[in-house]
């Protein structure tokens, strides 16, 4: 029998009437069978408690009162959380459907794995799902991190082990008012390695309406780059000059990175310690934990496909 072990899901909001519904439902129509669903709401003054009521009985926990902002919030039901696994989905972004199972075998497959993210996608107004960021350039480590390259862990497709979370504090920093997601991330980086899975787990979604991460995106980059310094200041001298070497090093080789060039690709994840990403093998049903190179297209010759196998499958 496979383990389901508890995943935690918070989800914020605040006058979100308008994509509430969806949100919770991709969360609710995983049927994951062991799911703890908190729902934080800052007092809300359209629908959105008549929503939330409508699906109560199927919450853990929710309670809608004035808070002290986003991450305040998020701090509140994180402090509700009993899960092995721990995640936060604004109320306007969606789980793709059984994503909650493909984290759970990932995470079963993969002790060493404390902390995960699928490709993110992005979902426009409507709720049709793009695909605008893709492997390789979807792979993060602390070094990439603090050379500035951030943009960006997507959130809504993160899940961590509790025991990341306790060991990075067991808090949100209520310093920062746009981008205590990318303070957290500092944190998390000071005790477990970022994976990243081929697989997608949910999407951030576009909307024309009251959009905090587009309309205080400089205010949002600004925090950003105030938590990278932040932590980079807990370094000696030595290693901060380190950093500032591998980032002019990481400018050259990164091209190869970003553009999939074979051969040279494996140089900028082996300077910056990113770890090899996660695939599913279709075969054997499970995971596995590899790089996968290029591979030309297959051709017709004498009405057969021919398959040209450049480099490994």
């Amino acid at each position: 029998m496979p383990e389901y072990p508890k995943i935690s899901i918070v989800t914020v909001n605040y006058n979100g009437e308008r994509f509430l519904e969806e949100t919770i439902l991709s969360v609710l129509n995983q049927n994951y069978p062991n799911l703890e669903y908190i729902l934080i709401d800052g007092g809300s003054t359209d629908k959105s408690v008549e929503i939330i009521k409508k699906y109560e009985s199927k919450l853990t926990y929710w309670v809608s009162e004035k808070d002290e902002g986003q991450y305040h919030a998020l701090q509140k039901g994180f402090e509700k959380c009993t899960g092995e696994i721990m995640a936060w989905i604004n109320s306007d972004d969606l789980y793709v459907p059984n994503a909650f199972f493909g984290v759970a075998q990932i995470f079963n497959e993969f002790p060493k794995v404390k902390w995960l993210m699928g490709i993110p996608r992005e979902y426009n107004e409507q709720g049709v799902m793009m695909s605008r960021i893709t492997l390789p350039w979807g792979r993060w480590s602390k070094h990439r991190y603090y050379t500035f390259d951030f943009q960006f862990i997507q959130q809504e497709s993160t899940f961590w082990k509790r025991e990341v979370w306790e060991r990075a504090g067991s808090k949100m920093n209520l310093e920062y008012k746009y981008a205590g997601d990318m303070e957290l991330w500092t944190r998390f980086f000071r005790h477990s390695k970022l994976h990243t899975t081929s697989a997608t787990f949910a999407g951030f979604r576009y909307n024309s309406q009251n959009q905090r991460s587009i309309e205080f995106r400089q205010a949002y980059l600004k925090e950003c780059v105030k938590a990278i310094k932040t932590e980079l200041k807990r370094f000696n001298i030595f290693k901060r000059i380190g950093y500032f070497l591998l980032r002019l090093v990481g400018l050259f080789f990164g091209s190869f990175f970003f553009y999939d060039i074979p051969v040279f690709n494996i140089i900028y994840p082996l300077l910056l310690g990113i770890p090899k990403p996660i695939h599913y093998n279709f075969v054997t049903g499970k995971f596995i934990k590899k790089n996968l190179m290029v591979k030309l297209p297959p051709l017709f010759l004498w009405n057969r496909q021919i398959h040209r196998k450049m480099f490994e499958k």
